[in-house]
């Protein structure tokens, strides 16, 4: 498998559980497990995915391993997303109608926002990026 459809796999798998592959369904696309680490590591170094401390999945932009706080949900199915900004690209990606939990920081109440066919269910507040876009890469988890 090249990194190209590795990456496709790591996003389909995210976007069928809600959840990145196991260490196991990477061996068996890479050939192995070193091999696995290897083309995590080149997808890691281009930006493709974010992998944590000990080499693991921990972002495939806009999808989350960890609780942020921002979550989607469609039907039974839900996702983890890294920040207010990435709660609007997973119904996007995914072409589907889904409610967005999370909270203002301004006040701690919810946001209440769905999206039903390809449009937001309200436009009240903003998301606002307190780095600039061209920074977000020196500290992705932070941004």
């Amino acid at each position: 498998m090249n990194d190209a459809e590795l990456r496709y796999s790591i996003y389909r798998t995210f976007a069928d559980s809600g959840g990145p592959p196991t260490a196991s369904q990477l061996a068996t696309w890479c050939g192995g497990s070193e091999a696995a680490e290897l083309a995590l590591r080149r997808l890691h170094d281009a930006h493709a995915v974010v992998l944590d401390a000990v080499g693991a999945i921990r972002m495939a932009l806009p999808f989350s391993v960890a609780d942020t706080g921002h979550t989607v949900t469609s039907g039974d199915q839900s996702w983890w997303a890294n920040c207010a900004w990435d709660t609007l690209a997973i119904p996007a990606a995914l072409n589907i109608d889904a409610a967005i939990e999370a909270a203002w920081l301004d006040t701690g109440d919810p946001v209440d926002l769905a999206i039903q066919d390809g449009e937001l269910s309200h436009t009240h507040g903003f998301i606002h990026f307190q780095i600039s876009a061209r920074h977000w890469w020196d500290d992705i988890l932070e941004t």
